[in-house]
């Protein structure tokens, strides 16, 4: 029974996700990726969609935030502003690690990237850039991809090991 759960929450956030992208910005994102995979090996491609994500932190600017919770708020609110989908923060206390769980981002696939993967850089550099600035940040922590299945990413905020 909670697998058919999971699976109906999946489906929902994947047609939220697609239904969330106005039509009008579908051709210029598939166009925009389109060109970056055309002239940029994978790595700068990588790093380009992380400067996206981090350029879009820098729009949608977070306050400084005391709590866990408080944070979890402030990216939300942001998010939902943007029609960006919402987020769960979570410290993984085994292993040094605030874990996001990111659901719903816009989903726009590609003949060569049905999954609409690329959102993955994107949402790394935002989270990456919000963190940064947040009181106490440490320079230097990553945000990293940890699981991307369907209308749903998990990125890990920790200390390379």
């Amino acid at each position: 029974m909670k697998a058919k759960l999971q699976m109906a929450d999946q489906g929902a956030l994947s047609y939220l996700a697609r239904r969330g992208v106005s039509p009008q910005w579908r051709g210029f994102v598939r166009a925009l990726l389109g060109i970056a995979r055309a002239h940029l090996p994978e790595e700068a491609r990588q790093t380009f969609l992380r400067a996206l994500g981090e350029g879009m932190a820098r729009e949608m600017t977070l306050p400084p935030c005391e709590s866990l919770a408080a944070l979890e708020a402030a990216m939300n609110a942001a998010l939902a502003e943007a029609e960006w989908g919402y987020v769960e923060v979570a410290l993984d206390e085994a292993q040094a690690a605030m874990v996001l769980r990111h659901a719903a981002a816009p989903h726009i696939s590609l003949p060569e990237d049905p999954s609409g993967a690329w959102i993955v850089p994107v949402l790394e550099g935002l989270y990456q850039a919000w963190l940064d600035a947040q009181p106490g940040a440490v320079a230097g922590v990553p945000v990293r991809q940890a699981a991307h299945e369907g209308a749903l990413v998990v990125l890990r905020y920790a200390q390379a090991a």
